[in-house]
């Protein structure tokens, strides 16, 4: 888990900084494809408020990390089936 603290006056733009960091783990998209998509999805949908996407270059590259997450979940899933390792 991270924690964030904050840091400025009041009246001005506050800055979050990482405090510190709690049951560090390496994340994978073997472990965590989802978190990962979320994450992805999340920068997609900032840079479209921020007007570097539009909202079609926006839909089209969310649909693409929506075809990876289908097709990393469907061989994960015949890996398993057939009892081999990811």
């Amino acid at each position: 888990m991270h924690t964030l603290g904050t840091k400025g006056a009041r009246g001005m733009e506050e800055r979050a900084r990482l405090v510190r960091v709690e049951h560090d783990r390496r994340i994978t998209k073997e472990t965590d494809s989802q978190f990962l998509f979320e994450y992805q999805r999340a920068i997609l949908l900032s840079l479209k408020d921020s007007g570097a996407l539009d909202e079609a270059q926006y839909r089209y590259a969310e649909g693409k990390l929506e075809n990876q997450l289908r097709a990393h979940i469907r061989k994960q899933s015949s890996t398993e089936e057939r009892g081999e390792k990811p």
